[in-house]
């Protein structure tokens, strides 16, 4: 990949909508993703032996290229997110790819191709046809095609011709990706060839075929997500029993599907277990083979592929809870301030200062769009106070604040948070009005271990940042006293800006670099709260309805680390923009100028987000 266009990727505009969950699944390409387009059109080889044999294969359950009925890829990635990939030739089918299949040139017999093999170019422009020239715009895109027009290439041109052909393949690709993105298409993957591996002129030309693909989309401004399957097949031969491969090599004994007579290459969509033509070397060598046949991959080998294809859709979000998690710890924090500034301003004294110290433990799980890893944990912070009486009616004081959280991803790995924050705070009374005002500096450290699922392994990766959050509070209400009970309207503004620091993981090939992340918060309140002076016991409560006046749209970046490629971006996580909040709790009189304060807080009614917990703290005058 050349320089600039890794310099330039990044600064591409992202889409202008984020979507929350995918609507659909549409695969484009070859063999690699093809989940039986072939069963319902059978195709058409050079090789007569292999038209003769295919249909008695289709009947014992064959027709995919992988040891059937295993699933492929497209299928696997696919059902992550609750969706299908069932070919495009069947009701309801939205998997366009069609094995054998190149770039924008047409097969036939004579040309060593299955005639009825779609282009890939055709196949998006048969998917516009079919749904008026508009691409679903919260769809998920898979595009894997390339590696027949380089074998192609390899076999039939003379050697002086065969880059120019690549090229040529590889631009006719990006021009019908960048067609689908003008048609509104915002989440597509496009795995790259495995450019390490192959004899003669292979790995230049998939190299080649590589950089034309990635370098023009990016030219053109697509965000796309770029698949290194190259790095998936290193990462395998480097250590195969950890996968739970005994043989991958895609010759002699390692491929898992006996080879026909007469078929000499690509007979995987003939193998199943009750096959007369082509079936498994051992029962479980769709486990223990890497290869199916002598290029596809077998039941286990898709299986890798899904999950690092799927770890590359997600991680933006997974990381996009940083932020958020920060934003609730925030909120944590001025909510403890303002339990606490009633207390002082009931209890003064003689030299007119009040100390306090609270801790508070929560609950916190932000749900995430389907197919999406969750994030629950259990934030807990401590915050001490000082404050002086400025006047009969002013208060001025100072708090200091530490909180930690482990957030833990529903699939695997977490990250923990550990945050420090200056407050300075001031409170107005003179019934029946009361005002509060808290501002707030803080910064975060971050340690981030996005372990991913990739087969039966389990990859690490972790990495650290830190970040920042200022903030600002305002709080206003009347209350009307009836003897001992006091009540009455609220109505307040909690603003944050949140920084997240750009960072590297590192520890397997599933490992991402992340972008700076920035997120705003603006959330009014409007409330009714009441007290009750009981002398020795104080309950108090408060009801409030929030709205988050912020958009909750905002995109988070990342770019692989195993190879040069362009930035992708892709949603944050969106939580509820309006929620029900509750506090309930007591003040208990423990000496003459000292009071335990004991509260229980929740959030309810909010979209995505759960959160309760409970806040325990001493104020005592001096």
């Amino acid at each position: 990949m050349t320089a600039a266009a890794i310099a330039v990727a990044p600064l591409f505009a992202a889409p202008p909508a984020a979507a929350q969950s995918f609507s659909q699944f549409y695969g484009f390409g070859d063999s690699t993703i093809d989940s039986g387009w072939y069963r319902n059109a059978a195709p058409l080889s050079d090789n007569a032996t292999f038209n003769a044999d295919f249909p008695a294969a289709v009947a014992a359950g064959g027709g995919k290229a992988t040891t059937n009925p295993g699933q492929s890829s497209s299928e696997m990635l696919a059902g992550k997110f609750g969706l299908t990939a069932a070919p495009a030739n069947t009701p309801g089918g939205t998997n366009y790819a069609t094995g054998d299949t190149r770039n924008n040139q047409v097969n036939t017999p004579a040309t060593g191709g299955l005639q009825g093999a779609v282009p890939t170019a055709t196949q998006i422009g048969n998917y516009l046809a079919a749904s008026g020239g508009a691409a679903a715009p919260n769809a998920l895109y898979l595009i894997s095609s390339g590696g027949n027009d380089v074998l192609y290439a390899e076999n039939q041109l003379a050697a002086a011709n065969r880059a120019a052909y690549v090229t040529t393949a590889g631009s006719d690709l990006v021009g019908a990706i960048v067609r689908l993105r003008n048609a509104g298409a915002n989440f597509i993957v496009v795995p790259n060839q495995p450019q390490s591996f192959g004899a003669g002129d292979l790995k230049s030309l998939r190299a080649l075929y590589n950089d034309t693909v990635w370098n023009g989309l990016a030219a053109n401004g697509v965000n796309f997500i770029p698949a290194d399957i190259n790095a998936v097949y290193t990462a395998i031969f480097a250590n195969p029993a950890s996968f739970g491969f005994q043989f991958v090599s895609n010759t002699g004994t390692g491929p898992a599907c006996t080879q026909p007579a007469g078929i000499t290459s690509g007979w995987a969509t003939l193998c199943s277990p009750t096959s007369p033509i082509s079936t498994l070397v051992s029962p479980d060598a769709a486990q223990t083979h890497l290869f199916a046949d002598n290029i596809h991959l077998t039941t286990a080998g898709q299986q890798i592929v899904a999950d690092y294809e799927y770890s590359l859709v997600v991680a933006p979000s997974q990381i996009s809870f940083l932020p958020e998690a920060q934003v609730q710890a925030r909120r944590a924090i001025v909510n403890t301030i303002l339990t606490q500034i009633p207390l002082s301003q009931g209890t003064r004294g003689a030299h007119g200062f009040n100390a306090w110290i609270s801790g508070d433990l929560s609950s916190l799980k932000m749900s995430n769009a389907a197919g999406f890893p969750d994030d629950p944990g259990m934030p807990a912070a401590a915050t001490a106070g000082l404050d002086y009486a400025l006047t009969p009616h002013w208060i001025g004081g100072a708090a200091f604040s530490f909180g930690t959280t482990k957030q833990s991803y529903s699939t695997t790995g977490h990250f923990r948070q550990d945050d420090y924050a200056l407050s300075l705070y001031a409170a107005y009374r003179s019934e029946p009005l009361w005002l509060n005002a808290i501002a707030t500096a803080g910064a975060m450290h971050f340690d981030v271990n996005r372990d991913v699922t990739i087969g039966r392994t389990l990859q690490p990766n972790s990495g650290s940042t830190s970040g920042s959050n200022y903030s600002a509070a305002i709080e206003a209400g009347y209350d009307f006293t009836l003897g001992a009970l006091r009540s009455g309207p609220l109505a307040g503004m909690t603003l944050q800006r949140v920084r997240v620091g750009a960072f590297s993981e590192s520890g397997s090939f599933t490992s991402l670099s992340f972008g700076d992340q920035t997120r705003n918060s603006a959330v009014g309140e409007i409330g009714y709260q009441a007290s009750y002076d009981a002398g020795w016991v104080k309950p108090f409560a408060r009801v409030g309805w929030d709205h988050e006046f912020a958009s909750g749209e905002r995109w988070v970046s990342a770019s692989l680390t195993t190879i040069a490629a362009p930035s992708y971006s892709m949603p944050a996580v969106q939580l509820g923009q309006d929620w029900g909040t509750i506090t309930a709790g007591a003040s208990v009189g423990v000496a003459k100028s000292s009071r335990v304060v004991v509260a229980f807080a929740s959030e309810f009614a909010r979209k995505s987000a759960t959160t309760y917990g409970v806040q325990l703290g001493v104020n005592t005058a001096y």
